[in-house]
């Protein structure tokens, strides 16, 4: 297999207090969908795919991909060895997935372990706390439970990926607290893009409820109300839940939290980068 490095648009290089180094970043285009690679036999289907996967992999130092399915939006975080399937997609770099259990997110245990998937304008977060690092798809149903807001049922355990990576994080490290944990919110579409507009033929019960919800529950600060909508601050609503399980403000970053104009939404023509973080320690 011929390898052809690929550079990113965007890369931030950071070092957790404990000492855990990683990279995070964005990778330009609009047609990085990992769909189409789900089984071990469809890299040879799909190489020319493989090849620039391979390729920006390569440019960040990751050997390992591992890539949970996060079309259920559940808010999961599963451990590695559930993502069963190993596809080679040459040149040394491999890729773990499995379609068959979706989830959000998952953890990095060992240098050169990237986490990553494709987004049309939903974040990542990183969490790290000791020898620990976790990742995760943050788009904005995996942090509000969509089904919870429309009708007053949860659909699942606890509201949000923030929540899920918490849990993971204590129970990867036998931890009783979060006062330790570090997190990182990065690339998600900006609340000027992500208008919910009320007259949305499709949407518009939701996009009506979503602000007096948030309000609430006392995440008012995440949403801007007009008349025309509401338009949804991500990133701040998964600081203030993070906040109440406990992690210090301090401890939450969100310097890069935004995502550069360059790349494409679901609210701006569509299409899909590739966000990706690698750990190197």
């Amino acid at each position: 297999t011929t390898r052809k490095e690929v550079a990113p648009l965007v890369r931030h290089d950071i070092t957790s207090r404990s000492g855990i180094r990683f990279t995070s970043a964005c990778f330009p285009g609009k047609d990085w969908s990992l769909a189409p690679l789900q089984r071990p036999e469809d890299v040879a289907a799909n190489r020319p795919l493989a090849q620039k996967l391979s390729g920006a992999l390569h440019h960040l130092g990751a050997a390992r991909a591992f890539t949970p399915s996060p079309v259920k939006f559940n808010g999961r975080v599963i451990l590695p060895e559930q993502l069963l399937l190993m596809l080679n997609l040459g040149s040394g770099t491999l890729l773990f997935r499995n379609q068959n259990a979706p989830a959000d997110g998952t953890l990095l245990r060992s240098p050169r372990d990237a986490g990553i998937f494709s987004a049309g304008g939903c974040g990542m977060i990183v969490a790290a706390r000791g020898e620990h690092l976790a990742f995760a798809h943050a788009g904005r149903d995996c942090v509000i439970d969509r089904k919870r807001v429309l009708t007053g049922t949860p659909s699942r355990e606890m509201e949000s990926v923030a929540d899920y990576l918490v849990s993971a994080l204590l129970l990867a490290g036998h931890f009783v607290k979060a006062e330790d944990i570090q997190i990182w919110v990065f690339y998600s579409i900006r609340p000027d893009d992500f208008l919910h507009r009320y007259d949305n033929e499709e949407h518009g019960e939701y996009n009506r409820l979503i602000g007096p919800d948030l309000e609430s529950r006392g995440l008012g600060a995440g949403c801007y109300r007009s008349s025309e909508g509401v338009s949804l601050d991500v990133p701040l609503v998964i600081r203030e839940q993070f906040l109440r399980r406990g992690v210090p403000s301090e401890n939450i970053s969100l310097e890069h939290a935004y995502l550069a104009d360059e790349l494409p939404t679901t609210r701006n023509g569509g299409g899909r980068y590739l966000a990706a973080v690698v750990r190197h320690s």
